[in-house]
């Protein structure tokens, strides 16, 4: 398969857009007539009913506007074995409608234990004999606190695979400061930038055409000082932006995580995007309509912020 970097940069070239669309549900906040379709099935039936029509509604609102959605899997593992259902029947659906899929599930382990996240999400699994594809998304974001060798499965499965990871490196969360904001007796740097100089390290065994590499990091849009730093010691890697909206991120502090050509980063929304209706009786149409409103002005505030951080960057 095409290296991810360079099918994610063609996917948002064909969009004209850098953004993402989160799909995490939850189901006391959608509409009413999502909720009400579940007639009067048993609880496990309606669940994935439910999630699985929410996320095909949202999906075909906003298709022609994003190159991606990213799912956050506990929101699903949170409704047990049907919202995992839900979950399978959404990626399939997005994929089905030429979505690139990234799921936000921060995994990763030691040893085998790593290479069977890589193995379920990235790559195929031996069953009975066979190597079979499990969940089969396109991008998975990781956690590199395990260290180096943690990671291999993964950069493996994407070398192998044609597939991405996003590495957390400076978290959009208050508290990301806990810890990735700690220096190192070494460099006196903080964990975050030895962080990313890892990522790039790790990164140039799957550089695309582009010239960006499916090895990429994770970084807040609510931490733009940062991330401008952080820019500049990846500059082979895609950024996943997330923070944006409901966390209190703003377009200008995504526009940081940019390289001065305008590539090498996908900002995310999810609850300001999804959940952007204001009352819960609105018609379906009019929850499309909200839902894609919301999407377009995103992906105007994201692009207009752009140039002027590369005029500051320059």
């Amino acid at each position: 398969m095409k290296n991810y970097a360079d099918r994610l940069l063609s996917a948002i070239d064909r969009k004209g857009s850098p953004c993402v669309v989160g799909l995490d549900p939850r189901i006391e906040l959608m509409p009413d007539f999502i909720v009400n379709s579940r007639e009067d099935w048993p609880p496990a039936d309606a669940i994935r009913h439910v999630i699985g029509n929410f996320n095909r509604v949202v999906i075909e609102a906003v298709n022609d506007l994003v190159p991606a959605v990213k799912l956050q899997i506990a929101f699903y593992e949170q409704y047990g074995l049907p919202g995992l259902q839900a979950f399978v029947d959404t990626i399939q659906f997005a994929k089905d409608c030429g979505l690139i899929v990234i799921v936000d599930a921060k995994r990763n382990d030691i040893s085998s234990t790593a290479g069977a996240y890589a193995n379920a999400f990235l790559g195929r699994t031996n069953i009975f004999g066979q190597s079979q594809p499990i969940f089969d998304v396109d991008c998975i974001t990781v956690s590199p606190f395990l260290g180096r060798d943690s990671l291999m499965p993964f950069i493996e499965a994407c070398s192998a695979y044609g597939k991405g990871v996003f590495v957390l490196v400076k978290t959009s969360n208050p508290g990301s400061s806990d810890l990735q904001d700690q220096k190192l007796a070494k460099s006196g740097d903080p964990i975050s930038k030895d962080l990313a100089r890892m990522v790039a390290n790790c990164g140039t065994a799957v550089i695309g055409e582009f010239g960006y590499s499916s090895i990429g990091a994770v970084v807040g849009a609510t931490f733009p000082h940062e991330a401008k730093e952080l820019r500049v010691l990846m500059p082979q890697a895609i950024i996943l932006v997330p923070g944006y909206g409901a966390q209190g991120g703003t377009a200008e502090g995504a526009a940081a995580c940019f390289n001065t050509d305008r590539r090498g980063a996908v900002v995310n929304a999810s609850r300001s995007i999804i959940y952007s209706h204001e009352r819960q009786d609105v018609s379906p149409s009019d929850f499309s309509s909200v839902i894609r409103r919301s999407t377009q002005n995103m992906k105007k505030e994201v692009i207009d912020a752009i140039p002027s951080m590369m005029t500051v960057a320059q």
